[in-house]
């Protein structure tokens, strides 16, 4: 494998594959520029942490790839700063924001599609449960692979269902970026997944890397980076998952 990731902050990573650089859901505001999240105990501006690279780092990227469009996954900044040529993939239900935004050249992936010897095929998912996933909107995952680089599953912001797990059966990817800070709502629902789901998948496809990411930057993430640390080593899956600071590049 090939595939390197560099995780920038959030949900926002830089993935290198088959020599192209992919931005996935953009969050680039400075500390405080974004609302805190509506319907969740904290009043604090988001982010709380800041950007750990210079904007001018995403002028070169080859394409944006995006799970949903909440805005700690695309943002206003990243909507102002991004070139609006390049592609720009999606999930069906945001083509028309990201076409109102100025983007041109917007690929909604309905199942599957292939660019520059990449195939993408979309996960569907759920933010949450009951009404809480119909407030919260649809979301999506993404699997990109090639026969020479290996699959990546970005899960994106899902909660782990079955169909999830099936999907981590029956592929067996080889690298999974999972957004794990146990995100709360008000009255405790949970929207984002968990590290007890990290034992879960780990079970269900022993031989997939799993890049731990969505800490430490949005104030309704209730669960740190170095919590999740300490449970991996608890549970003996320090060689499992890894959790990567905010601008540390990974590759494999």
């Amino acid at each position: 494998m090939t595939i390197s990731i560099q995780h920038i902050r959030n949900a926002t990573s830089v993935l290198t594959v088959n020599g192209k650089s992919i931005l996935v859901d953009p969050m680039l505001s400075d500390v405080g520029e974004l609302p805190p999240v509506p319907f969740t105990r904290s009043l604090r501006r988001n982010p709380i942490t800041p950007l750990p690279v210079p904007l001018h780092l995403f002028e070169n990227m080859d394409a944006v790839l995006l799970t949903h469009r909440h805005f700690d996954h695309l943002d206003k900044k990243a909507i102002s700063v991004l070139n609006k040529r390049i592609p720009v993939f999606c999930q069906p239900e945001d083509q028309a924001f990201l076409q109102t935004a100025g983007f041109f050249n917007i690929q909604a992936v309905h199942d599957s599609f292939e660019w520059c010897g990449i195939q993408m095929k979309r996960i569907k998912g759920q933010h949450a449960r009951g009404i809480v996933a119909k407030m919260l909107g649809p979301v999506s995952g993404f699997i990109l692979s090639t026969s020479v680089d290996g699959s990546i599953y970005i899960v994106g912001d899902c909660i782990y269902t079955p169909a999830i797990g099936d999907v981590f059966r029956e592929t067996k990817p080889d690298i999974a970026i999972l957004n794990t800070p146990r995100a709360q709502m008000l009255l405790g629902t949970i929207i984002t997944m968990t590290a007890e789901d990290i034992v879960h998948l780990a079970q269900l496809s022993p031989a997939t890397k799993i890049v731990a990411v969505h800490m430490d930057a949005i104030s309704h993430c209730t669960f740190k980076r170095q919590q999740l640390r300490a449970f991996l080593k608890e549970h003996n899956l320090e060689h499992v998952a890894v959790v990567p600071d905010d601008g540390e590049i990974i590759s494999f």
